[in-house]
Protein backbone atom coordinates (compact mmCIF):
# COMPACT_ATOMS: atom_id res chain seq x y z
CA UNK A 1 0.00 0.00 0.00
CA UNK A 2 1.09 3.34 -0.65
CA UNK A 3 2.79 5.85 1.98
CA UNK A 4 0.82 8.50 3.16
CA UNK A 5 2.80 11.01 1.69
CA UNK A 6 2.74 9.34 -2.06
CA UNK A 7 -1.24 8.90 -1.54
CA UNK A 8 -1.44 12.67 -0.89
CA UNK A 9 1.13 13.39 -3.51
CA UNK A 10 -1.22 11.12 -6.12
CA UNK A 11 -4.65 12.47 -4.68
CA UNK A 12 -3.12 16.41 -5.61
CA UNK A 13 -2.11 15.48 -8.83
CA UNK A 14 -5.51 13.81 -9.60
CA UNK A 15 -7.17 17.02 -7.86
CA UNK A 16 -5.01 19.45 -10.33
CA UNK A 17 -6.15 17.10 -13.55
CA UNK A 18 -9.88 17.37 -12.47
CA UNK A 19 -9.99 20.85 -10.71
CA UNK A 20 -13.62 21.90 -11.64
CA UNK A 21 -14.40 18.19 -9.92
CA UNK A 22 -12.54 17.21 -7.24
CA UNK A 23 -12.15 20.17 -4.43
CA UNK A 24 -8.64 21.27 -2.39
CA UNK A 25 -9.48 18.83 0.30
CA UNK A 26 -9.33 15.72 -1.81
CA UNK A 27 -5.65 14.80 -1.18
CA UNK A 28 -6.74 14.49 2.78
CA UNK A 29 -10.05 13.06 2.06
CA UNK A 30 -7.80 10.04 -0.30
CA UNK A 31 -5.15 9.77 3.25
CA UNK A 32 -8.52 9.11 5.28
CA UNK A 33 -9.60 6.51 2.88
CA UNK A 34 -6.07 5.04 3.44
CA UNK A 35 -6.98 4.38 6.70
CA UNK A 36 -10.33 3.56 6.53
CA UNK A 37 -9.14 0.70 4.66
CA UNK A 38 -6.18 -0.17 6.43
CA UNK A 39 -8.46 -0.82 9.68
CA UNK A 40 -10.87 -2.68 7.25
CA UNK A 41 -8.14 -5.09 6.40
CA UNK A 42 -7.93 -6.61 10.13
CA UNK A 43 -11.46 -7.51 9.97
CA UNK A 44 -12.52 -8.42 6.48
CA UNK A 45 -11.93 -8.81 2.75
CA UNK A 46 -9.64 -5.42 1.60
CA UNK A 47 -10.56 -4.13 -2.19
CA UNK A 48 -7.84 -4.50 -4.69
CA UNK A 49 -9.36 -2.66 -7.58
CA UNK A 50 -10.87 0.86 -8.35
CA UNK A 51 -14.14 -1.50 -8.95
CA UNK A 52 -14.05 -3.06 -6.09
CA UNK A 53 -13.16 0.07 -4.31
CA UNK A 54 -16.73 1.62 -5.19
CA UNK A 55 -18.61 -1.34 -4.51
CA UNK A 56 -17.28 -1.31 -0.85
CA UNK A 57 -17.83 2.27 -0.31
CA UNK A 58 -21.80 1.84 -1.60
CA UNK A 59 -22.08 -1.45 0.29
CA UNK A 60 -20.77 0.08 3.51
CA UNK A 61 -22.94 3.00 3.45
CA UNK A 62 -19.82 5.27 3.55
CA UNK A 63 -20.46 7.38 0.14
CA UNK A 64 -21.28 10.19 2.35
CA UNK A 65 -18.10 10.10 4.47
CA UNK A 66 -15.73 9.98 1.18
CA UNK A 67 -17.71 11.53 -1.92
CA UNK A 68 -15.29 13.02 -3.54
CA UNK A 69 -12.78 9.41 -3.52
CA UNK A 70 -16.32 7.95 -4.73
CA UNK A 71 -16.77 10.60 -7.65
CA UNK A 72 -13.31 10.12 -8.49
CA UNK A 73 -13.62 6.24 -8.50
CA UNK A 74 -16.82 6.39 -10.67
CA UNK A 75 -15.21 9.08 -12.73
CA UNK A 76 -11.90 6.49 -13.31
CA UNK A 77 -14.63 3.54 -13.88
CA UNK A 78 -16.29 5.45 -16.70
CA UNK A 79 -13.23 6.59 -18.68
CA UNK A 80 -12.92 3.99 -21.80
CA UNK A 81 -9.21 3.03 -21.82
CA UNK A 82 -9.31 2.75 -25.60
CA UNK A 83 -11.45 4.70 -28.42
CA UNK A 84 -13.08 1.80 -29.87
CA UNK A 85 -16.62 2.07 -28.03
CA UNK A 86 -16.48 5.67 -29.83
CA UNK A 87 -15.47 4.01 -33.53
CA UNK A 88 -18.47 1.40 -32.93
CA UNK A 89 -20.57 3.97 -31.96
CA UNK A 90 -19.94 5.66 -35.25
CA UNK A 91 -19.99 2.37 -37.28
CA UNK A 92 -23.73 1.90 -36.04
CA UNK A 93 -24.46 4.89 -36.79
CA UNK A 94 -23.69 4.48 -40.97
CA UNK A 95 -25.83 1.44 -40.13
CA UNK A 96 -28.62 2.68 -38.28
CA UNK A 97 -28.90 5.92 -40.69
CA UNK A 98 -29.71 4.91 -43.96
CA UNK A 99 -31.45 7.05 -46.87
CA UNK A 100 -34.66 6.21 -45.92
CA UNK A 101 -34.02 6.80 -42.21
CA UNK A 102 -32.52 10.29 -42.84
CA UNK A 103 -35.65 12.06 -41.63
CA UNK A 104 -35.51 11.18 -38.38
CA UNK A 105 -35.50 12.74 -35.07
CA UNK A 106 -32.06 13.03 -33.26
CA UNK A 107 -33.41 11.23 -29.92
CA UNK A 108 -35.16 8.42 -31.86
CA UNK A 109 -32.09 7.97 -33.77
CA UNK A 110 -29.72 7.90 -31.05
CA UNK A 111 -31.93 5.84 -28.95
CA UNK A 112 -31.97 3.70 -32.11
CA UNK A 113 -28.02 3.62 -32.34
CA UNK A 114 -28.08 2.74 -28.40
CA UNK A 115 -30.27 -0.18 -28.69
CA UNK A 116 -28.05 -1.25 -31.58
CA UNK A 117 -24.63 -1.38 -29.30
CA UNK A 118 -26.37 -2.83 -26.74
CA UNK A 119 -27.61 -5.24 -29.23
CA UNK A 120 -26.20 -8.29 -27.01
CA UNK A 121 -28.72 -7.37 -24.25
CA UNK A 122 -31.38 -6.23 -26.04
CA UNK A 123 -31.62 -9.65 -27.37
CA UNK A 124 -32.20 -10.77 -24.11
CA UNK A 125 -35.15 -8.96 -23.39
CA UNK A 126 -38.73 -10.72 -23.82
CA UNK A 127 -40.49 -7.96 -25.46
CA UNK A 128 -44.10 -9.98 -25.49
CA UNK A 129 -44.31 -9.27 -21.47
CA UNK A 130 -43.63 -5.43 -22.50
CA UNK A 131 -46.12 -5.60 -25.44
CA UNK A 132 -48.68 -6.92 -23.03
CA UNK A 133 -48.64 -4.38 -20.71
CA UNK A 134 -48.28 -1.73 -23.18
CA UNK A 135 -51.36 -2.91 -24.69
CA UNK A 136 -53.31 -3.19 -21.33
CA UNK A 137 -52.09 0.00 -19.85
CA UNK A 138 -53.64 1.42 -23.31
CA UNK A 139 -56.49 -0.44 -24.59
CA UNK A 140 -58.84 1.37 -26.00
CA UNK A 141 -56.37 4.37 -27.61
CA UNK A 142 -56.03 4.86 -31.24
CA UNK A 143 -52.77 5.48 -32.25
CA UNK A 144 -51.89 6.70 -35.97
CA UNK A 145 -49.69 4.21 -37.41
CA UNK A 146 -47.72 7.09 -39.08
CA UNK A 147 -46.72 8.45 -35.40
CA UNK A 148 -45.07 5.53 -34.36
Amino acid sequence: MLSITEVRKQGDYLRKCYPNDLPVTFPNECVHFRSYLLTKSNKEYIPKTALEMCKMIHDDDIQYIYPYVNIALRMFLCCPASNCSSERSFSALKRVKTYLRSRMTDDRLNNLVILHIESEITTQIQYDEIIQDFSEKNRGVNYNVNML
